[in-house]
């Protein structure tokens, strides 16, 4: 969603300052809660928690139950249940409510707001009547001619101490909450004195600005580590819905969980119509709230001690998208002169007679616009973010002392007003709090600006036609018509668990083409499908930039994989100016601040942890999951707002008590049929019947195969006339919850029907070292005395290596060799499901007939889902909830 860049004046800068001295003093007694609701934040329940009333827990069942459906469907099931069994008594829709907010403790603050969302009335404006910005009245005419103040419109914050409490009143989910601290110290101990670096980076926990906060005593054993998001969204496509949603998160978890439903706390729910015009105004609930319980302390009952503990929230991170981020953090936003997030001091340039400035290395040709005229600059001369030089910069600005001087100094520092992060006595200092957002930068922005680059449509040149440069490569309907019929034939070739498969980029780019789609079509199929339409020039910047991204999206980032990832970075920047810009002022506006914030990424990983767990996507899953339960679209703001309470009051509910989670309950099941062979891996239905004989070339993999397992038994067979039966297996379900499937099943379908995920990587031992293989699984069965788990696979011949290099391990290209490649190999040297993408247009397949999918002597490319996203977000397939 579109967010129009909101111009900051020096009076608006003076209201944040009031907001900020307003957070700084803040305390409990201050808040708008209730009195009741304050006594139960200061004195939890201090025992295990348990309903013991049979009749509320059925009703809190039922409530549950139909959480997605009407108030009439669990009004009829009580008549029905107290109809049929007169000595129940379920309690009504109102009570349940008003019983499950009794029991959790979590509550909404509601605050009055402008009708047309420019400001909420809180915090400085808390006596307005008027709003400052349109003039609008805060209280309907109507009403107060009557002698009743009726706010026109209100927001809904959901505050996180409750939840807090709630989370560390469940034995399960108190336990989880001390993983942070407890790995936290684990690697602090494990690090030598004086090291230079740690020997890995894994999540936030590896935060060089977050382990020194837990060496230093400042983050404890049971302090919640927050982390706030914030973005817009747009609730439906065709009509005016736009609004603004928050949660919070906590770092205290393993991501594994931390980004499951059950985990995330939603925030504040702020109404459309508009952008709101001051961001601060809407946050500052939620914060004073943080910040008194940070002043005061927040008492917890923690289940597992049986004892009431003090936690001290810690502020860790705050997120937000390009836009959002500037209102948040306070900068001047991407097209000022110093727009970059990172606050490098990196001096932007700009066209002439236009306002907005550009991140450029190189200086243009020729006679560039006064203040776009200096030297070149160099990547080695740009500093980190610093403490010290944003305090130094913000002085300055707080420095003006009419408007005249805070253009000047808003121009020449960045920044456009201090943050109200900076009123929260316990938080990481700016900017490290602010960390780029990776999923925006590199699944939306970028893959959009090469997209217009290759099909000549970016906008802004007026001296020449993008469609004659040489990048244009799709400046041709024919051209980009094939490139799309090419992307869209290779949904059959890739696993159910990528998501949402990119479509017809042709066809479907201009209609909601999602961000996971650009990150498939960019990362996964462009480096392999453009080498023979880019030359070769801009072909190799790609695939740098492809491959410096891919390198941060790992489970586990190594210190050399960061400077490998910085140097290949390095490298795509440069080359992307002398390529695309070529220092002709007329394209300047292809160095777009997307080029320039992805180069920080490899140092921020060093100073916050791994950026994939810092985006947005949590948020874009919010907006998705509760935006898809609106069931009033008369008045969809409120009904988000109620849907976000309840998501908070069922979440602590279910952690308080797991008997009330189903969804917890079904993840120890196994679908029915199912066999676990240990350590994650799990055999799936469909099962042969019966064991049945085997052709004579699978028979030879056997052999050769137990030969080696079982000599005294199978060593002297003769080749010639061995024969075997095998019970098959369809599926593997791996540690990961990926599914391999087989070709013994896939194979009854025609590719137009197919997401093969029969293609894997397998670990395979030869010469005394271990290697990874590409291979087709054809089934899986057991085998020997021992009944041993074990696939016969096809391996894909080995990759090209020059291309490999070429590409800058890009692109991993393999022939398929059918029988030729049969081995047999046990199903726990099986580490990930892949897709194996035809390397041609696949004109002279027929997707209606084709049932063997995979062609001998044919050659296929890679493609893996980034790794720390599996992990983050689940694999879950659908495939394993069916039966074959």
């Amino acid at each position: 969603m579109e967010v129009p860049d909101v111009d900051v004046s020096l009076e608006d800068m003076k209201i944040t300052l009031e907001f900020i001295r307003l957070l700084q003093n803040a305390s409990l007694d201050g808040s708008a809660l209730d009195p009741e609701v304050i006594d139960r934040i200061r004195n939890p329940r201090e025992e295990p928690f348990k309903i013991t009333d049979e009749d509320v827990l059925l009703s809190i069942k039922i409530f549950l139950a139909v959480a997605n459906a009407s108030e009439d469907t669990y009004n009829a099931i009580r008549e029905a249940i107290m109809g049929r069994f007169p000595d129940v008594s379920i309690l009504t829709l109102y009570k349940v409510k008003k019983t499950i907010e009794e029991l959790t403790g979590v509550v909404g603050q509601k605050d009055d707001m402008c009708v047309n969302s420019c400001i909420g009335y809180t915090g400085p404006y808390a006596a307005f009547e008027h709003c400052p910005k349109c003039g609008q009245d805060r209280y309907c005419p109507v009403k107060s001619r009557a002698g009743t103040k009726v706010a026109r419109q209100t927001f809904t914050s959901m505050l996180p101490s409750t939840q807090v409490q709630a989370f560390y009143a469940s034995e399960d989910v108190a336990n989880e909450m001390g993983w942070f601290h407890e790995t936290a110290l684990r690697i602090i101990a494990s690090t030598p004195p004086g090291a230079s670096s740690l020997s890995e980076f894994q999540d936030i926990v590896s935060s060089a600005e977050l382990l020194q906060r837990v060496a230093n005593g400042t983050i404890k054993a049971y302090d919640a580590v927050l982390m706030f998001s914030i973005d817009g969204a747009q609730l439906y496509q065709n009509k005016e819905s736009d609004c603004w949603m928050s949660l919070w998160l906590l770092g205290n978890i393993r991501p594994e969980k931390r980004f499951k439903k059950a985990y995330i706390l939603p925030g504040v729910i702020i109404p459309g119509p508009n952008h709101p015009k001051d961001l601060d105004s809407f946050l500052f609930p939620s914060f004073y709230h943080v910040a008194g319980v940070m002043r005061e302390g927040l008492p917890i009952y923690h289940a597992p001690l049986r004892a009431r503990v003090a936690s001290n929230p810690f502020f860790a991170f705050g997120m937000a998208d390009g836009p959002g981020m500037a209102m948040f953090e306070g900068t001047v936003g991407h097209h000022g002169a110093f727009g970059c997030r990172v606050l490098c001091g990196l001096l932007g340039r700009h066209k002439p007679g236009c306002p907005h400035y550009y991140p450029a290395l190189l200086r243009p040709l020729g006679d560039p616009a006064p203040g776009s005229d200096h030297d070149d600059i160099s990547l080695a001369s740009l500093r980190g973010p610093s403490v010290e030089e944003y305090n130094r910069n913000l002085q300055l600005l707080l420095s003006a002392r009419n408007d005249t001087q805070y253009k000047q100094l808003r121009r020449a520092t960045g920044l456009c007003k201090p943050s109200i992060v900076s009123g929260l006595p316990r938080a990481l200092p700016i900017p490290f709090c602010f960390p780029p957002d990776l999923m925006h930068l590199s699944w939306l922005n970028i893959p959009e600006l090469y997209l217009s680059l290759w099909r000549g449509t970016i906008k802004g040149s007026t001296r020449s036609d993008p469609k004659s440069w040489v990048c244009a490569v799709w400046a041709t309907d024919e051209k980009w018509t094939a490139h799309g019929r090419r992307v869209e034939r290779a949904m059959p070739f890739l696993p159910g668990f990528f998501d949402r498969p990119p479509r017809n980029i042709a066809e479907k780019v201009n209609s909601g083409y999602k961000a996971t789609e650009y990150k498939t079509w960019f990362y996964n199929y462009a480096p392999a499908m453009l080498r023979n339409e880019l030359s070769e020039a801009y072909w190799e910047q790609l695939c740098e930039l492809v491959h410096g991204v891919t390198l941060l999206y790992a489970e586990s980032i190594r210190p050399e994989e960061i400077v490998e990832s910085k140097q290949h970075l390095s490298a795509a920047v440069l080359h992307h100016e002398i390529l695309y810009y070529a220092r002709d002022p007329d394209r300047l506006h292809v160095v777009r601040p997307c080029i320039h914030s992805v180069w920080h990424a490899p140092d921020m990983v060093v100073l916050l942890g791994s950026l994939i767990c810092l985006t947005q996507l949590p948020m874009e899953r919010l907006i998705g999951d509760l935006g898809g339960q609106i069931k009033q679209p008369s008045n969809p703001f409120a009904n988000l707002s109620q849907r976000a309470l309840r998501r908070c009051q069922e979440n602590a509910l279910k952690a308080l008590d797991p008997r009330l989670d189903r969804t917890q309950a079904k993840l120890g099941q196994l679908p029915r049929g199912a066999l676990d062979i240990g350590n994650g891996y799990v055999l799936l239905r469909a099962r042969d019947r019966c064991a049945r004989e085997i052709p004579p070339e699978e028979a030879a993999a056997f052999l050769d195969y137990l030969s080696h397992k079982e000599p005294e038994r199978y060593a002297d067979q003769d080749q010639s006339s061995f024969s075997f039966k095998v019970q098959k297996w369809a599926r593997l379900r791996l540690p990961n919850d990926t599914v391999a499937r087989s070709a013994w099943k896939e194979q009854e379908k025609p590719l137009k029907k197919l997401r093969m995920a029969r293609c894997v990587k397998v670990i395979s031992f030869a010469a005394s070292r271990s290697t990874v293989e590409v291979a087709e699984v054809r089934y899986f069965c057991e085998v020997g005395d021992t009944r041993r788990p074990v696939a016969l696979v096809s391996v894909f011949g080995p990759c090209d290596r020059t291309l490999y290099e070429r590409s800058k391990k890009t692109v991993e290209l393999h022939t398929y060799r059918g029988n030729s490649g049969l081995c047999v190999v046990d199903v726990k040297r099986i580490r990930s499901v892949i897709g194996m993408i035809p390397d041609d247009e696949g004109d002279g397949v027929d997707f209606e007939s084709d049932y063997l999918h995979l062609h001998v002597g044919s050659q296929y490319f890679v493609v893996e889902k980034l790794g720390l996203e599996v992990r983050m977000f689940g694999t879950h397939d659908e495939e394993m909830d069916v039966d074959e």
